[in-house]
């Protein structure tokens, strides 16, 4: 994300420590400066985004030093509305969508990188890993990445592009076998464990391949 699109993070983040004392409201006339200096700390590399692999990061640290001390309610307590959409599912999982829609929407996505599609498929591959991620450590194991994959691959099934599983493999150890094949493709450096970037990647790479086969047939 980008350092205008950070500001946003920020209220997203802050919302529940604001809602119990924990952290104050925001000052408009403040904020701009302490956020720049906040995406700079991130940033350090200055390319002008980070990716939520550091922006994990940097929240960890962040609420480690609060949490070094006395947790004590500082600030009036604020549960005010920001406006934060309560759902950051895609819209194709609405019943009313189609399956000419989705692939409309997958099309748009990887057509344009900047777009409200692609933003819309980024939130949800994240909403995706992060169920996925149980521990909440910001990676996910070969035995979690089974889990992640189906919840991905439903929307795909539910409109045709994807099969079910029980479909595809004669058996749960059949399945489980070519997941860790799967996981290993994504896994290079064989760490054991993938990244949220390492499946956006990934992801975006095997949707290309298959907006580009729609193109083709």
């Amino acid at each position: 994300i980008s350092v205008a699109e950070f500001d946003q993070l920020i209220d997203i983040a802050a919302a529940a420590p604001r809602k119990y004392g924990f952290a104050p409201s925001a000052c408009k006339a403040t904020w701009n400066t302490s956020r720049e200096l906040f995406f700079e700390q991130i940033d350090i590399e200055g390319t002008g985004t980070i990716s939520f692999d550091k922006f994990l990061a940097w929240a960890y640290r962040h609420i480690k030093q609060k949490a070094s001390g006395p947790i004590l309610e500082r600030y009036e307590k604020n549960d005010r509305d920001l406006g934060v959409p309560i759902s950051l599912n895609l819209p194709f999982y609405d019943d009313s969508t189609s399956s000419s829609e989705f692939a409309r929407f997958c099309t748009a996505a990887m057509k344009n990188k900047q777009s409200e599609e692609y933003k819309q498929l980024y939130y949800h591959l994240l909403f995706c890993f992060s169920y996925a991620d149980v521990d909440h450590s910001g990676l996910v194991s070969g035995e979690a990445f089974d889990v992640l994959i189906d919840i991905a691959a439903s929307a795909p099934r539910k409109f045709g592009f994807a099969p079910h599983a029980s479909s595809t493999f004669e058996s749960d150890t059949a399945r489980m076998q070519s997941r860790r094949g799967l996981f290993a493709e994504i896994d290079t450096a064989n760490r054991g464990y993938i990244s949220f970037e390492d499946f956006l990647a990934w992801s975006v790479a095997h949707i290309e391949a298959k907006v580009a086969g729609l193109s083709e047939g």
